[in-house]
């Protein structure tokens, strides 16, 4: 039996602690984790409980980058702003 082996080496046999994980993933978490509710980083307004999924062009996706960036939007600040014009053009409501 080696007396000189303390059993410490576990780094060397799994890689260290968290070695895997992917350091920018878990930095965001961390930031997310100490926001407050008051620290004007979160959202505003009513939650967003439904999921709308589309696939656009490059060139939409451009163009919806600038707008967002140019107002200051969430890309769902921007569909949600722009489905409201649309509506409000076409004279149509959520009653029907």
């Amino acid at each position: 039996m080696n007396t000189e082996d303390d059993g410490s080496a576990f780094q060397e046999l799994l890689g260290g602690f968290g070695a895997h994980a992917n350091p920018a993933k878990r930095a965001r978490a961390e930031r997310l984790a100490t926001m407050k509710p008051n620290d004007k980083r979160r959202r505003r307004g009513p939650p967003r409980l439904r999921q709308f999924n589309v696939r656009v062009t490059e060139q939409t996706q451009a163009i919806a980058a600038k707008l967002c960036e140019a107002e200051g939007w969430s890309q769902a600040d921007l569909v949600e702003a722009a489905i409201a014009a649309l509506a409000k053009a076409k004279g149509i409501n959520a009653d029907g």
